[in-house]
């Protein structure tokens, strides 16, 4: 059965110290998550995705990051 697609990708990056807290804290939220060297994508419902987003970008920032960077993509697909 085909996996309907994502309706919100958030991509990020850390610099400094935090990037293990940001995905420690995404971790439980069930979402499908990718992580690169330094980069963490998480994938999902909107709602949950911006949530989660938060929570990962508060943990870096509590973590001593210096710097998050953020990238939102919503595939045209997923908003019909």
């Amino acid at each position: 059965m085909p996996v309907p697609p994502a309706e919100v990708t958030a991509h990020f990056t850390v610099e400094g110290p935090g990037f293990d807290a940001a995905r420690d804290a995404a971790g439980p939220s069930g979402l499908a998550l990718d992580a690169g060297p330094g980069e963490l994508a998480i994938s999902g419902e909107r709602g949950a995705v911006l949530a989660t987003l938060g929570d990962a970008i508060a943990a870096a920032l509590d973590a001593g990051a210096s710097k998050v960077d953020v990238r939102i993509e919503a595939p045209q697909e997923s908003r019909r």
